[in-house]
């Protein structure tokens, strides 16, 4: 008997070839020493977007990305273009760093909004599924909130309003979260690094890295088999 099609498997697939395409375009053109001068000067401009040469400014520049970013992933702005832009001003290290903490500013945020005033919301919306996560969240918070922020492309606005509503305590979100966000900032962040310093061996081990996600993913739902009646934290990238 033939295996079904794996429609989640080609979803990947796509987005992965659509984002090795768009950031190696963006290698390739800036790479270009005159193509770069004729359209804008990328060094002057992440200089600029740094704060300067001098500490301070740096150090401001930073606090100003993490706080901004923070706010505009609680307004449903994808934590994923966070991590590619912080790549591109601040490189792919400290850019990593800072996205992460943006996510978290902005997870938090929408925690809170989940366990008060759109609490009501997410369990309509939920409905009988609230149920399932509030009994998931009571056996493990810990590794539930890991495997739902883990996965390449989940909805990170959608998972962090389930935890404030269902009550998961703070400490294991966070945690949770954090280790779940850490592999796709470091990815997005390398892209956008890659993209905006034209070197396209930082967008293939972008690459690699998102596809080693990928089938992170695949091997952990073999640990998280329970899926039926769970939250559909893959509609949208964020």
């Amino acid at each position: 008997m033939s295996r079904p099609f794996d429609k989640g498997l080609l979803g990947d697939i796509i987005r992965v070839f659509l984002l090795v395409a768009f950031f190696s375009a963006m290698a390739l053109l800036l790479g270009r020493q005159h193509l770069r001068e004729l359209l804008f000067d990328m060094a002057t401009i992440r200089t600029e977007l740094q704060g300067g040469r001098g500490i301070s400014g740096y150090v401001f520049s930073g606090l100003i990305f993490t706080l901004a970013g923070g706010g505009i992933t609680l307004l449903g702005v994808p934590r994923l273009l966070v991590s590619a832009v912080g790549g591109m001003i601040y490189g792919a290290f400290l850019g990593s760093i800072l996205s992460i903490l943006a996510s978290l500013l902005g997870a938090s945020g929408l925690y809170l909004a989940g366990k008060s005033i759109l609490a009501a919301v997410v369990e309509r919306r939920l409905g009988d599924k609230a149920k399932t996560w509030k009994d998931r969240f009571q056996e493990n918070a810990f590794w539930w909130v890991l495997h739902g922020t883990l996965f390449p492309f989940s909805n990170f606005t959608v998972m962090s309003l389930t935890c404030g509503s269902c009550k998961v305590p703070f400490i294991p979100f966070i945690l949770g979260s954090l280790l779940g966000y850490i592999p796709l900032a470091v990815v997005f962040a390398a892209y956008g690094s890659g993209g905006a310093k034209g070197n396209l061996w930082q967008v293939g081990l972008a690459t690699l890295l998102l596809v080693f996600s990928i089938f992170l993913r695949r091997f952990l739902k073999r640990w998280f088999p329970a899926n039926k009646g769970s939250v559909d934290t893959s509609s949208g990238a964020s």
